[in-house]
């Protein structure tokens, strides 16, 4: 069950009259190309289409791949893990956005986890003017205030990021190769890339993100033919080789600051280099009798389906909570001025080891969310020799 932090029941009209949503999160690994995009093989998805997933809030993985005239994509953006908080055992796919919200309250968990000092406060990626583990302090759940640490459905996602469609774009269109709910790991078939990496020396990877939630990520390594497990990729994490990503637009590249965890139990793990800005990041339950004015197919009669986690700015639905709960743009100003997020893709310089066996692996990208209980996960093939 959620906390029990009700909204200030005078507000609420104000909630429901005043808000303007737009559709959250979402993102994937598209260099090598994973797993995950194996749709764009299909018409629906093939040379760079991205046609609308889900039926409550219709979206898609639209993207770019630098100079390439096409992104195939397909829904790789869908497969994910949701109501993933950290110490816990597993997901429970409650994606709902409401403050302070352990996942699991039962579950005995090192001091570090509840009190919001695992990550240190510079690798925060929002709500700035918190004290660590403080009333104020409504993200110290989230997958990102402890890295590698919350669970997940899948290593390599689940379709839809729960068993059926809900608000908040989690949705996957069923087709050949997979349907709502099904694990990466289980259905997603060897996808050869031709990518090849050499040991002792660097490769590069591209991810994209439709939307942002803060938070940071990590590629990690699991050989193939091994299961696609959480502890088979922890086993070989790869470190990046660059201070700097690569913003890689249709017609130019900018060099964007990398800021990496360096120190303490996170270290190896990549702050994401833009900020969440979101002025309603927490949800809401809409009280009985009245609706959400999310604007989305499925919002209005007969479904309704934004009235459990309906999006409102914290400190107007929740009482004593920050008024700037995201990214505050004097401390965390965005680096690409507000660039659309579809309109360039992310890229990563990693280092190889040079003690890998030469042979077949799995390439993992894992992005640990803050504003948010979701971990978005892609599996690609590559070739070590």
């Amino acid at each position: 069950m959620p906390p029990a932090v009700a909204p200030l029941a005078p507000l609420r009209a104000a909630l429901l009259a005043s808000a303007v949503f737009t559709v959250r999160g979402h993102a994937s690994m598209i260099s090598p190309p994973p797993r995950n995009a194996v749709d764009s093989s299909l018409p629906p998805w093939s040379h760079g289409k991205h046609p609308m997933t889900g039926w409550i809030e219709p979206y898609n993985c639209r993207c770019t791949n630098g100079t390439d005239a096409e992104c195939n994509s397909g829904q790789s953006c869908f497969w994910f893990s949701q109501g993933c908080t950290i110490g816990c055992a597993a997901c429970d796919g409650q994606g709902q956005r409401f403050p302070s919200w352990d996942h699991c309250p039962g579950t005995a968990k090192p001091k570090a986890f509840t009190d919001g000092t695992y990550l240190d406060k510079k690798w925060w990626t929002a709500n700035f003017h918190a004290k660590p583990g403080s009333y104020d302090d409504i993200w110290r759940y989230h997958p990102w205030r402890a890295p590698g640490k919350a669970p997940v459905f899948d290593a390599c996602g689940k379709a839809g990021g729960t068993d059926k469609e809900v608000f908040n774009a989690g949705a996957f269109n069923a087709t050949v190769h997979a349907m709502q709910g099904d694990l990466g790991s289980e259905v997603l078939k060897p996808r050869p890339t031709g990518t090849v990496w050499r040991r002792g020396g660097t490769a590069t990877a591209r991810w994209q993100m439709t939307a942002q939630h803060g938070g940071g990520y990590r590629f990690r390594l699991c050989r193939r033919g091994e299961p696609l497990t959480e502890e088979c990729f922890q086993r070989t994490p790869l470190a990046f080789a660059s201070t700097t990503h690569r913003a890689l637009f249709a017609d130019r590249v900018v060099e964007l600051p990398a800021t990496q965890v360096d120190s303490g139990p996170a270290e190896g793990w990549m702050r994401m280099p833009l900020p969440d800005r979101d002025p309603h990041p927490c949800d809401y339950e809409v009280p009985p009798g009245e609706h959400c004015s999310a604007r989305c197919p499925g919002c209005g009669p007969p479904w309704y389906a934004a009235d459990s986690a309906c999006p409102a700015n914290c400190a107007k639905a929740f009482p004593g909570l920050p008024s700037v709960a995201s990214a505050d743009p004097r401390l965390f100003p965005d680096p690409l001025g507000g660039a659309d997020f579809h309109s360039f893709a992310i890229e990563d310089t990693l280092a190889v080891p040079s003690s890998l066996l030469p042979g077949e692996y799995v390439l993992g990208w894992r992005w640990d969310c803050e504003l948010t209980s979701q971990v978005w996960s892609s599996c690609a093939d590559i070739t070590v020799v």
